[in-house]
């Protein structure tokens, strides 16, 4: 039965689609949500009270330098440019086969993000320098946005996932394991992908046409250009994976990587330092803003019994488990048309991650299903965040855009049937590496 502290919720829910209708800031529409519902549930005093031990809280905390620490190295690796050659290097690998510079656009796509955590800084890094190649080699124009588009949302998978990391906040859960978890999971969409664009090139013949055939000694030079990034990689993700090193020690230990590497190839100057601390410190405020107000709203929610209230109503209704999962796979479905996948993960997981683990699954498993979904609401139209990115970058229209990325969502849909078929395909590896799934 709904008591008044439900409704309350509720309408601060209501109210957040409202302001982010109207137009008003995500963060913005959260806190304000978040504000009017605690003082409505706890009073002035205590809505000023829990709003305060939330910010200082979060601050304050160690285990929220993680994300600083990986958008630093982000912004150093994009900032000095070290990643310009690594679509560059791809190309030369796989330009021969049918498609090549769209797969060539996957591949680089999963190893940038596998340095960056971002999927705008594959967009930026590799879109920018494969849009004109492949319209130099006549590729299909809807082909060749659709990779790039499916491309970047890797990042959200591929370690380190900045959602992962956010997630893990929010919930408390090991975020060393919910980095692992992305990565077979990664592997198998770069994979669909790379199908997609071979049946789409026999379909097609000339979409995609073979690029100059390249050596085996132009190919190992080629392998020579990445191996700054492919050194941070190996630097990162080989101590999370060893345990070695924490994930905040990890994205630290890449900074410093990134910083002394720059400084050797001489990409480091005063003036892109600079820029580095200005473009770091305004993505870590912006995201910190938003986790923050994600905090004062999902406390809200928490303290309105809402999560609960639901919880009990949909066990109590008796479906199958698999029956709920398909339920709250189409409210993200419907959810990611309007909002990005930051602002879904941050409303949401409060609400159904209950349910979710009443169903028995894990934490880590929903983990990875609610990224991907929120990376099928960045290619879905009518609001897909990620194709209105590349629309401004390709200087294109967004119907081709969206045209582009419909081969590359049903390859979406097939890996996450996949998923929820197997939940193994996110545990197995964190298991086999000691890791507990909770």
């Amino acid at each position: 039965m709904m008591t008044t502290a439900c409704w309350i919720g509720l309408g601060a829910i209501v109210l957040f689609f409202i302001l982010a209708l109207m137009g008003v800031k995500i963060c913005y529409a959260m806190l304000a949500s978040g504000v009017a519902g605690l003082i409505f549930i706890n009073g002035i005093n205590g809505a000023i009270s829990v709003t305060s031990t939330a910010l200082f809280s979060m601050v304050s905390s160690y285990d929220y330098a993680v994300l600083p620490m990986f958008i630093l190295m982000a912004t150093i690796i994009t900032e000095t440019g070290m990643g310009t050659s690594l679509y560059s290097s791809c190309r030369t690998w796989l330009g021969q086969l049918p498609g090549g510079l769209c797969i060539a656009t996957i591949i680089a796509c999963a190893v940038f993000a596998a340095v960056t955590a971002f999927p705008w800084a594959s967009i930026m890094a590799v879109g920018a320098i494969a849009l004109p190649e492949m319209a130099r080699y006549k590729y299909d124009k809807k082909m060749a946005l659709g990779s790039i588009a499916a491309g970047s949302e890797l990042g959200d998978l591929i370690p380190p996932s900045s959602m992962f990391i956010v997630y893990g906040m929010m919930t408390g859960t090991s975020i060393g394991t919910l980095l692992i978890s992305g990565i077979m999971p990664g592997l198998l969409m770069a994979g669909l992908y790379v199908i997609v664009i071979l049946i789409w090139c026999k379909v097609k013949p000339n979409a995609g046409p073979r690029s100059t055939k390249t050596s085996a000694k132009e190919k190992l030079m080629a392998l020579k250009d990445v191996g700054a990034l492919l050194v941070v990689i190996l630097f990162v993700m080989g101590g999370i994976l060893l345990g070695l090193c924490t994930p905040t020690e990890a994205g630290a230990l890449g900074a410093a990587l990134a910083f002394v590497i720059a400084c050797f190839q001489k990409k480091m100057s005063f003036k892109i330092f600079k820029q580095i601390l200005i473009s770091g410190g305004s993505m870590i405020g912006m995201i910190y803003i938003i986790i923050a107000s994600a905090m004062i709203m999902k406390q809200m929610i928490a303290l309105s019994g809402l999560p609960f209230t639901i919880s009990h109503a949909v066990m109590n209704m008796h479906l199958p488990n698999i029956l709920l999962i398909i339920v709250i796979l189409i409210v993200y479905i419907i959810l990611g048309m309007f909002v990005d996948c930051m602002s879904m993960v941050l409303l949401t997981v409060g609400i159904f991650l209950p349910i979710v683990q009443d169903c028995g699954f894990s934490a880590i498993w929903f983990g990875v299903i609610l990224v991907r979904m929120g990376d099928i609401g960045g290619l879905t139209p009518p609001m897909g965040m990620t194709a209105f990115f590349l629309k401004g970058l390709a200087k294109e229209p967004l119907v081709d855009v969206f045209k582009g990325v419909i081969p590359f969502l049903i390859a979406d849909f097939v890996g996450l049937g996949l998923l929820v078929a197997f939940p193994a395909i996110c545990e197995w590896l964190p298991s086999v590496l000691g890791y507990a799934i909770t």
